[in-house]
């Protein structure tokens, strides 16, 4: 699935999530080692799982460039939870790929408010209601362009909401392989 073609791929039902959430970890089942879980509960959570993504991206031979994109958008994940849900985490799962590469998938979940409207905001300069005013984006902390950075970084993009507000998963997937010459 593209990252286009995922903007409206929404599981409505706890089921789905909960099938979801078992994919994502047997993406990682390779081995205890290739999956690692950080609890997402204020802003020191986000700059060390950001630093621990773009570490595992390095230490699998992923350039430079290619782990600081894996790096914005946990980052990016990361400081959504903190500004919308509850409580939540961000799950970094490693799993070997067809020849030399291998998938690294990013899996956000949270408790809290579900995004109201997905495709609106996946839009720049947007939140999950509608444009964002000039006016209070340096109070909300953010320009309203992070989901739609997640959707263009990663090689697809996932959003599961559970019925009844009870939270969202969100899940990034990167194919990579080792960096050349990096």
């Amino acid at each position: 699935m593209t990252a286009s073609e995922s903007m409206a791929a929404i599981a409505a039902s706890p089921a789905a999530a909960a099938a979801a959430a078992a994919g994502a970890v047997a993406a990682g089942a390779e081995g205890a080692a290739r999956a690692r879980v950080f609890a997402v509960d204020d802003w020191s959570d986000v700059a060390i799982t950001r630093h621990q993504a773009r570490r595992l991206a390095r230490e699998h031979g992923v350039a430079p460039r290619r782990a600081g994109e894996v790096a914005i958008v946990v980052s990016e994940l990361a400081s959504n939870i903190v500004k919308y849900g509850v409580r939540g985490e961000i799950a970094l799962h490693v799993a070997a790929a067809a020849g030399d590469g291998f998938t690294l998938t990013v899996v956000a979940r949270d408790v809290g408010p579900p995004i109201h409207d997905l495709a609106i905001a996946m839009l720049d300069g947007h939140d999950d209601r509608g444009p964002i005013d000039p006016a209070t984006m340096a109070q909300r902390g953010g320009l309203g362009s992070g989901l739609g950075a997640v959707a263009r970084l990663a090689d697809s993009l996932e959003v599961r909401q559970e019925t009844g507000g009870k939270g969202k998963q969100i899940v990034a997937t990167f194919a990579l392989g080792p960096a050349r010459g990096a």
